[in-house]
């Protein structure tokens, strides 16, 4: 596995593609995994089906297919709205080393649900490789991967992202970029 740079958290190394650039697919992936691993908490923006946005915070997990997986129960506005309307977004940046200098973020947009069957697994799999006391429990790890516990692994499958990295990618470098599996 890369190391993170962060020094804290394993990076994941991807098994995607993307379209919408001429940086090497490498150069992409490395930034998005350096970025990922870097902090553990996204913001995710969903809303309900009338529309009306809600942010929240979770902690995350990175996937190898770029799936962003997090705990929460479905009772939780934004559970009820990923249950209403799949579509919804996500922010993960790192703290710049001074203010407007060597930006490092991503911006993410995809589909959020419950993950279910395989996905569940691969889910489980990759927050416990995040975060290695999750779920350490037979009975806790079962009950996620049958849907049985209170709460849900979800995955957020990223569609496209705007990535910006600074001191990799090149000063004020915006890349739009959609996800090819």
């Amino acid at each position: 596995m890369p190391d993170s740079g962060a020094g804290q958290f394993p990076a994941v190394a991807l098994t995607v593609k993307f379209d919408g650039t001429d940086q090497p697919t490498t150069a992409i992936s490395d930034s998005v995994e350096e970025i990922a691993a870097g902090t553990q908490v996204l913001a995710l923006a969903t809303a309900d089906a009338t529309g009306t946005p809600h942010a929240n915070m979770a902690f995350f997990a990175l996937g190898r297919e770029f799936d962003l997986f997090f705990v929460s129960e479905p009772s939780t506005l934004h559970g009820r709205n990923a249950a209403s309307r799949a579509s919804a977004s996500a922010a993960i940046w790192l703290p710049p080393p001074e203010f407007g200098e060597g930006l490092r973020g991503m911006q993410l947009t995809g589909e959020c649900a419950i993950a279910r069957g395989q996905d569940a697994g691969a889910a489980f799999e990759a927050y416990q490789g995040r975060f290695p006391s999750f779920g350490t429990d037979p009975a806790v790890r079962a009950a996620f991967l049958d849907g049985t516990a209170a709460a849900n692994l979800y995955r957020l499958r990223v569609t496209h992202l705007r990535l910006v990295d600074e001191p990799n990618l090149g000063r004020r470098n915006y890349v739009e970029l959609r996800v090819l599996r």
